[in-house]
């Protein structure tokens, strides 16, 4: 079980008549899952890049789709490209034949820019002191 819970130093001082606590909290723990947060973000991006080359190297030497590995990857990867599929007039998709695939190496772009960019922001979610 992760701890979540924060480190609290209470400092009591006497100025004169009054009585002054200073406070200072710990954002350890806070950080650490940021931290974690940022390492599981880059490790799903990279399995998409991944399986986005894997598919641009099948469809650059003409993979057969009826091939169980072939159709498998294609299947898991459409929907990752199908929003950038006609973006470019790069030619009609056909199944089984070699073809260099833009809207496949486009994808894996902005799905690296998309990863970076939220992992940017929850880095600036750590305290910096």
């Amino acid at each position: 079980m992760v701890d979540t819970t924060e480190q609290v130093t209470e400092k009591n001082q006497q100025l004169g008549d009054q009585k002054v606590m200073t406070r200072e909290v710990s954002h350890d723990s806070r950080d650490e899952h940021i931290n974690r947060g940022v390492r599981i973000l880059w490790f799903l991006i990279g399995i998409i890049i991944t399986l986005l080359a894997i598919r641009f190297v099948l469809a650059l030497i003409g993979a057969n789709l009826e091939n169980a590995f072939a159709g498998f990857i294609y299947n898991i990867t459409d929907p990752f490209v199908a929003m950038f599929r006609g973006l470019l007039q790069a030619g009609e998709f056909k199944a089984g034949v070699s073809r260099l695939e833009v809207e496949t190496i486009v994808a894996a772009a902005v799905y690296a820019l998309i990863g970076w960019g939220i992992a940017s922001g929850m880095k600036l979610m750590i305290k910096k002191e």
